[in-house]
């Protein structure tokens, strides 16, 4: 595959001036989409997080390509000559997919698409994909398939010359139909409302077993944190069960709940989620806003972060705001530092221990700090049996 990298350092308008009457639908678009992204802040995990999608999603790298894009064009989102180097490597190269991580608009998608004539998958996509292929249970496909249509349906507009033409009337030959377009967003429409539906079921289902948990005063311990840093491994340390356990992003997507025995006559209820990513797909956030709610009826959550890897406190920082934006700032949280058998600055982490306290250093893998946690999750249930 041929994987494009593009940021752009600058979001703004193409310099040529146009007045209202020269503004087309296209333009406009570009620009609410340059609007969107105006604000953006710096994403130190952007390029690594990238590669990690795309090897998730199963892809092999043939070539890597990085831009920087000085002034967004609202046309192709490169400049005009990038435009044409990327399309040399295309030719070349002839990939299988073209994989691109520049915030692309469906205007851009679509032009650029038409000048390297080949399919572009943007980072979404990836992402989509992913989700597709790991969701097993019925409440994950629902969830997914709905974020996927409420993702293409805007994209629809105006893509493809096959959905630009009109379709027949009923019982004519030819006359003057809705546009495919058309026809297509209608029938997207009906089958999102079917989901919808159907994930109020689900949800209602849920909600019940929630209740269950609730009127029998288990402690509940939901485990949180960024994709990839090792939830299913430290589930499977607690319960000693055999959750699947992958190094890719989102190998885990339904919400996994295993009992675990605290000691004397204790018990508690442990809850794998989603894992987190930064800027994650508004339509995947909200579908899976089910699955958080199982974190938020939560005693107490263990908010995972891998120790190994570069950026650490960005992607804690990152957990704290998408804990925020689910509502979940207000249950109390204990910072799990895992991954310590693949550490060597340790120093380090004694400095982000006394900064994110309360914490704890463990490595599921090997079970080291497994004890130190498993006497504070008791304290902590002890003293929710006593109130």
């Amino acid at each position: 595959m041929l994987l494009i990298e593009g940021r752009a350092g600058k979001y703004a308008r193409s310099e040529r001036s146009r007045t209202d009457e020269q503004c087309t639908p296209s333009d406009e678009q570009a620009d609410l989409f340059v609007e969107r992204y105006r604000t953006r802040t710096d994403n130190p995990q952007q390029d690594f997080d990238f590669l990690e999608l795309v090897i998730a999603d199963g892809f092999s790298i043939g070539r890597v390509m990085k831009f920087n894009v000085r002034r967004v064009s609202p046309r192709t989102f490169f400049g005009r000559g990038q435009v044409a180097e990327i399309g040399q490597a295309v030719r070349a190269l002839q990939p299988a997919s073209v994989v691109t991580n520049a915030q692309l608009s469906p205007v851009h998608q679509r032009n650029l698409e038409e000048e390297w004539d080949y399919p572009i998958m943007t980072r979404a996509d990836v992402i989509f994909d992913i989700f597709e292929q790991n969701a097993t249970t019925s409440e994950g496909r629902i969830q997914v398939g709905l974020a996927r249509l409420n993702y293409e349906l805007p994209r629809l507009a105006g893509v493809g010359k096959e959905l630009s033409r009109t379709g027949g009337d009923r019982g004519t030959r030819g006359g003057g139909g809705e546009p495919l377009t058309v026809l297509t967003k209608d029938r997207i429409r009906k089958r999102i409302r079917r989901l919808e539906s159907d994930l109020l079921k689900v949800k209602r289902t849920r909600a019940l077993r929630r209740k269950k948990r609730l009127r029998s005063e288990v402690f509940t311990i939901g485990l949180i944190g960024y994709t990839n840093s090792g939830k299913s491994s430290l589930i499977n340390a607690l319960t000693r069960s055999d959750e699947e356990v992958a190094s890719r992003y989102f190998t885990t997507l339904d919400p996994a709940a295993r009992r675990i025995y605290l000691g004397e006559g204790v018990e508690a209820v442990v809850t794998d989620t989603v894992g987190l990513l930064d800027d994650l797909p508004q339509e995947l956030a909200t579908a899976f806003s089910a699955t958080m709610e199982e974190a938020a009826e939560s005693d107490l959550l263990l908010h995972i972060v891998d120790v190994s890897r570069d950026n650490v406190e960005f992607r804690i920082e990152s957990g704290v705001r998408i804990l925020s934006e689910f509502g979940l700032s207000g249950i109390p949280r204990i910072v799990i530092f895992n991954k310590t058998d693949l550490l060597d600055d340790f120093a380090h982490l004694a400095i982000l221990r006394e900064e994110y306290s309360p914490s704890v250093a463990i490595s599921a893998a090997t079970g080291e700090g497994i004890p130190e946690l498993m006497s504070i999750l008791q304290d902590r249930a002890y003293a929710r049996v006593r109130r």
